[in-house]
């Protein structure tokens, strides 16, 4: 089992209603090595701090989020995924579409939608990447 910490650079890029927000930061990971890659960050929300635990396994990842906001989301290429995303505005069932998703040495990307009772909200785009 390793675990090494590294600096990484996390993008991600929203579109709703034809209008598109881009989030940037600079995150210290922990890398852990176990039978899948756990990568164990805290990210930034406005004023509020989430914790993420990134799990990559064998053709999937999963991303939790816990704080003001709480939400698993996983991610297998091409295919709908429920979760339950709650925030405080409430508790909501969503589906995930992972429309690609490519896992590297150096960095993680996937492109997915996400839908609410057969509603498309929006397209997503997570990029995560070692810089340091």
């Amino acid at each position: 089992m390793n675990n090494i910490k590294a600096e990484y650079q996390v993008d991600q890029t929203v579109t709703m209603n034809d209008e598109t927000k881009r989030y940037s930061q600079k995150v210290d990971v922990e890398v852990i090595e176990r039978n899948d890659i756990y990568m164990r960050y805290a990210e930034q929300l406005d004023e509020h701090a989430l914790d993420v635990i990134l799990r990559v396994g064998d053709g999937f990842v999963k991303i939790q989020r816990r704080g003001v906001i709480n939400m698993n989301f996983h991610f297998v290429e091409d295919e709908m995924t429920d979760t339950f995303y709650e925030s405080p505005a409430g508790k909501h069932h969503l589906r995930i579409r992972t429309k690609s998703l490519e896992i590297g040495e150096q960095a993680i990307e996937i492109h997915y939608e996400v839908h609410d009772s057969g509603d498309k909200l929006g397209d997503y785009h997570y990029k995560i990447r070692r810089v340091g």
